[in-house]
């Protein structure tokens, strides 16, 4: 049996009951439109011919994109300060350089690992003007620009590292991390990995759904 589709004066066929049924569920045909065929005596709804069809669900946008942002390192602090102390300190300069390579990735416009680094140099550039300075006496005001330059770099860096940490965990990832400046100044890469080591524990307490303060 065929069937033609009535619609604002315009009439539409010929249909089988299969096109009906085709075109209805992929919402070429309302269900509310209006039929006549063999056997019909007068205009009557396609979804009484048919039968129900589910109507076809309309796509859903596609969902943003979420994130999943690497988490920090997490070597306890306490194991970096213990390090820091066997290596005099260059342990610590070596975790803050790490750290930097690290949030660079997550923040590619971060000049900390820059700043470090260029510390990290100065400190190699010391030690061997100390060894010219005990062969050559005359060879010291290099080692006094050496400390200097490596002096500002460091605490440069450091504070480079502390903003674009503050900026990332209170923007991209907005967990609420706020650094002091005294203990950026004096603790550097141990201060950072205290508050990192909490970070991890609370983004992996999000992903067990687990309520952390």
């Amino acid at each position: 049996m065929n069937y033609f589709i009535s619609r604002d004066t315009q009439e539409y066929g010929p249909y089988t009951l299969a096109d009906l049924q085709r075109y209805a569920a992929s919402g070429e045909i309302a269900l509310t439109d209006l039929a006549h065929g063999e056997g019909l005596t007068e205009l009557t709804p396609v979804a009484q011919i048919i039968g129900t069809i589910p109507a076809p669900a309309r796509p859903l946008p596609n969902p943003a994109p979420t994130i999943d942002y690497p988490d920090p390192p997490n070597l306890h602090w306490g194991l970096v300060l213990l390090f820091s102390i066997l290596t005099c300190g260059i342990f610590e300069i070596v975790w803050e350089i790490i750290l930097a390579a690290w949030i660079k990735r997550l923040e590619p416009l971060s000049k900390a690992l820059v700043y470090l680094a260029a510390a990290a140099v100065c400190l190699v550039l010391i030690f061997f003007a100390s060894l010219a300075t005990a062969a050559n006496p005359n060879a010291h005001a290099y080692t006094t620009v050496f400390n200097l330059a490596y002096t500002v770099l460091i605490l440069v860096g450091r504070f480079s590292l502390r903003n674009t940490l503050e900026q990332h965990f209170n923007t991209a990832e907005p967990l609420g991390l706020g650094l002091s400046g005294v203990m950026t100044f004096f603790f550097g890469g141990i201060y950072f990995q205290y508050h990192l080591n909490r970070i991890v524990q609370i983004k992996n307490a999000i992903r067990m759904g687990i309520h952390t303060p």
